[in-house]
């Protein structure tokens, strides 16, 4: 999500893939998304429901963040994890 961004809007999504750690593993691309300054990431497994990115907002914390993902948006019968960074700054 992008540095400034308000609830919904300025958010870019890096491509999904399937399949399963150290079994099924589809072939492996990369992918390359520049981030800037006050730029807030946010990575989550697939325990997390993806209507998640709808209620993302560049103004909330990111620790607020990631435990509001978790507690509302975590499907119960399976494992979650949520990580939400924002970029302070970018050493040169």
């Amino acid at each position: 999500m992008r540095a400034g961004a308000r609830k919904g809007a300025v958010q870019e999504v890096l491509m999904l893939r399937g399949g399963v750690v150290g079994s099924q593993l589809p072939a492996l691309q990369a992918a390359v998304l520049p981030v800037a300054k006050g730029d807030t990431l946010v990575f989550v497994t697939d325990g997390i429901r993806g209507e998640f990115a709808e209620s993302l907002s560049a103004l909330e914390s990111p620790q607020r963040a990631a435990d509001r993902i978790l507690e509302g948006y975590c499907r119960g019968n399976d494992d979650a994890l949520v990580l939400v960074v924002r970029l302070t700054g970018i050493p040169t």
